[in-house]
């Protein structure tokens, strides 16, 4: 669905978008280009969080402890949405963790209020999925859908559940072909070991690259590669020493370099398609972060077994719920959208520079949503307009 822009509502205020979600970085996970895109056209965009994000993972030690954790992600927050352009943040102090086990009927009010103070014209929150399945993100979506249900007479808003698609992209395939490309021999620093670690594994769990992504160990004197073999995986030192052998004709293995932490193995042969060129043999223990292009299988039927009828492939190969009503086009606003995550830094210890902008803009340049108000008007034929039996 093209992207509609920002034109006011009939008393000539600007419309109102409005976003509620469970825990601070939530908005700018789910719908950060999208905030930004419509407070860039001159929406009124405000976001509420229902917890203070206390339960969270602290992923910067430098950053917070438990005791400050509330504090600095409410201040998060407040970083974030003026990357995206928000005209207010506000966090709520119900527990992290906790939300799930509040009685629906107490979310329900605290939604209804919500609406009533904000008057919104958009709202945006999370699908009976939870965006991520995380409970509290499906009890926050449960009562500010109900909510927005119940005033569906007095006071009609649009209502639009986030979506998170299944991409196919492959980000061991992108970093190895921008490594390829570089001038230099590419070392990256501990701040870009620590960054490239949480991002890689997030956004493929997230589902925005198809890669399964673990940290492997392997001790001194194994290899990581041997020569010869299909490139399948490839890998960033986050530790340890490693050697490069080539073995000539004549059977003689000759050692041609040496890699350490920060450096990628393995990626000439991805960006190729060709076997290894090389072996590469650890000199002391050696841990990697390791790109692989499949997941091994798993139970999560979700995942691993979407139904036909309940989702639809896009060209890009992408699969999308067949619900899903609204693709917006984000990509002038990635940068926002990396710029607010790096602002969590709690959550994402990541400087938005580091990754190269063609990658950022094809993981994160569309958004997804289900629209769910207002419904739809069931169709009274089977034909389009005007059509005939023999021509529709």
């Amino acid at each position: 669905m093209a992207h509609d822009p920002v034109s006011g509502t009939p008393d000539a205020r600007p419309p109102r978008v409005l976003g509620v979600f469970a825990h601070p970085d939530d908005e700018t996970v789910c719908a950060g280009g999208t905030l930004a895109k419509y407070a860039s056209a001159g929406a009124e965009v405000s976001v509420v969080s229902l917890t203070r994000g206390g339960a969270g993972q602290i992923r910067d030690a430098a950053v917070a402890t438990r005791a400050t954790l509330c504090a600095v992600r409410e201040g998060e927050l407040d970083a974030a949405g003026k990357e995206l352009g928000l005209t207010t943040v506000r966090c709520l102090d119900h527990p992290d963790g906790g939300l799930h086990r509040i009685d629906p009927g107490v979310l329900f009010e605290l939604a209804a209020e919500l609406l009533d103070e904000f008057d919104p014209d958009v709202v945006i929150t999370f699908g009976p999925d939870g965006f991520s399945s995380h409970p509290d993100h499906v009890a926050v979506g449960a009562a500010v859908t109900a909510a927005c249900f119940a005033r569906r007479e007095t006071s009609p808003v649009r209502l639009f559940h986030c979506h998170l698609p299944r991409s196919r992209m492959l980000l061991r395939d992108r970093l190895a072909g921008w490594v390829v490309e570089l001038t230099t021999r590419f070392k990256g620093t501990k701040d870009f070991v620590r960054a490239l670690s949480v991002f890689s594994r997030e956004t493929t769990a997230l589902g925005y690259a198809a890669d399964f992504v673990s940290v492997e160990w392997f001790p001194a004197g194994s290899y990581l590669v041997e020569q010869g073999e299909e490139a399948t995986s490839m890998y960033f030192l986050l530790s340890g020493e490693v050697e490069i052998r080539r073995e000539g004709e004549d059977g003689q293995v000759r050692v041609v370099d040496r890699s350490g932490p920060g450096e990628f193995i393995g990626e000439a042969g991805i960006a190729t398609g060709r076997p290894r060129n090389a072996h590469v043999v650890a000199l002391d223990d050696v841990t990697s972060l390791t790109f692989l292009a499949s997941e091994p299988i798993t139970v999560d039927r979700h995942r691993d077994e979407p139904g036909p009828l309940l989702t639809r492939a896009l060209a890009s190969g992408d699969l999308i719920d067949a619900r899903v009503s609204a693709c917006i086009d984000v990509t002038d606003f990635v940068g926002a959208k990396i710029r607010a995550t790096a602002a969590h830094r709690s959550q994402y210890p990541i400087d938005p520079a580091m990754f190269p902008e063609s990658i950022l803009r094809e993981m994160f340049g569309v958004e997804y949503f289900v629209q769910v108000l207002p419904e739809r008007e069931l169709d009274t034929s089977l034909l389009r307009e005007g059509s005939s039996a023999r021509g529709e």
